[in-house]
């Protein structure tokens, strides 16, 4: 079957049900009781990674890191490379 002239005959339905309905006088104007909010996404995002370093900063220890590295370096890792594999693999 075939549908001719399908997309005007749309358009033309559109305008006129578009046409029947009423349009407001004042829709490009704000009511005067209403508040305005805008929003800072930079700050906020800005506020949040500093709140996020500061707190690392202040939990983390360097004698703790310094003997962490030093147990997991080399051959004297307690983790095999293995059970690591598996891990980051999911097996």
């Amino acid at each position: 079957m075939e549908i001719k002239n399908l997309r005007v005959n749309a358009i033309r339905s559109y305008e006129k049900v578009a046409s029947s309905v009423p349009v407001k006088k004042d829709a490009g104007k704000a009511p005067s009781n209403t508040d305005k909010v805008d929003f800072d996404f930079g700050s906020a995002l800005a506020a949040a990674k500093a709140n996020a370093a500061s707190s690392i900063d202040a939990e983390a220890n360097t004698e703790r890191i310094e003997e962490l590295q030093n147990q997991y370096s080399g051959e004297s890792c307690p983790v095999s490379s293995e059970d690591i594999a598996k891990a980051i693999l999911g097996v």
